[in-house]
């Protein structure tokens, strides 16, 4: 793969020096679970396994690109471009549906880990995941041989990075003007034994993922089509027992639920702010045309009286 030349290239994986200080020794799984969720069943941060954190959203932050859209899922940070669509490269046959291409990456900054700039295993994995969920929500029919490319970056990763970057990709693809049979949200939860937390931080994440439980440790992730009432995604890593795995999707689902208000609010206020700044330009025009129309003034000019006296 050719690399960037002007790019000052690090190690490609690298570590935090605070990670081998002796102060830093990595506690055991009982005493980073005792720290992740108290005996209240309250996590760290406060919130019930049930209770998401709180969402920003904003749009229309890249200019060069057709529509973005910035989103804050409390320290995970991501924002997503969509270009207009274009042909596709390479294609030979004629495509009767359009496609998306999606790219998926983490800043180098984006964790204590070191991520490459390069596209990885995991983020093509992403990639995939997050095509699979636009494309039943996206009017392909109306673009033939022709692609929609959406450019995903993750700036912080602090858990449920997918599920956030799928919920901004809908809203950049609304922004974008691109035509959708319904808006695209989507959760995390992540599953220890009998305990389901909706919305992991990076910390519930690794606690799941590494599995030092015999029952059942995992990460679920849901996209929803509230409108259609369709999953056009699940995505499941780790080892769930299938009524746990239902209960976590039932969970989920009323969690995505509830994020489409919030989702409408921004695409509503952003409508609005671009109505009134066309009607601010139309006003200026108009006054513009006026100031042409009026005829000019024209100032006659008297002769000068001669006051000269003849002799």
């Amino acid at each position: 793969m050719p690399q960037d030349t002007k790019r000052i290239n690090g190690p490609e994986i690298s570590t935090s020096y605070h990670v081998h200080c002796e102060a830093n020794d990595r506690p055991s799984f009982e005493e980073r679970l005792k720290q992740a969720i108290d005996g209240k069943n309250k996590r760290k941060d406060g919130r019930s396994f049930t209770e998401s954190r709180k969402y920003f959203f904003k749009v229309g932050l890249v200019s060069t690109a057709k529509g973005s859209a910035y989103i804050e899922l409390g320290n995970t940070k991501a924002i997503v471009s969509v270009f207009d669509p274009r042909e596709i490269p390479k294609q030979s046959k004629y495509c009767a549906l359009g496609e998306l291409y999606c790219d998926f990456k983490f800043s180098p900054f984006a964790s204590l880990l070191r991520k490459t700039p390069q596209s990885d295993t995991r983020g093509r994995s992403l990639a995939a995941a997050l095509a699979s969920a636009l494309n039943p929500a996206v009017c392909r029919q109306l673009f033939p041989n022709l692609q929609i490319d959406v450019f995903a970056n993750v700036l912080e990763d602090d858990g449920s990075a997918l599920a956030a970057v799928i919920t901004a990709a809908g809203l950049a693809l609304a922004d974008a003007c691109i035509p959708m049979f319904d808006i695209v949200t989507a959760t995390t939860a992540a599953i220890l034994g009998d305990r389901i937390l909706v919305d992991p931080t990076a910390e519930e994440e690794s606690l799941c993922i590494d599995g030092f439980t015999e029952g059942n440790h995992g990460i679920v992730m849901l996209a929803k089509l509230p409108t259609l009432d369709q999953v056009p995604e699940i995505r499941q890593s780790g080892s769930v027992d299938v009524e746990t795995l239902w209960r976590a999707c039932t969970q989920l689902n009323a969690a995505s639920i509830e994020l489409v208000p919030i989702v409408q609010h921004v695409l509503v206020s952003e409508v609005k702010s671009r109505l009134e700044e066309i009607d601010v330009e139309s006003d200026d025009d108009d006054d513009e045309e006026e100031g042409d129309d009026e005829p000019a003034e024209v100032k006659s000019e008297k002769p000068d009286e001669d006051t000269s006296e003849d002799r």
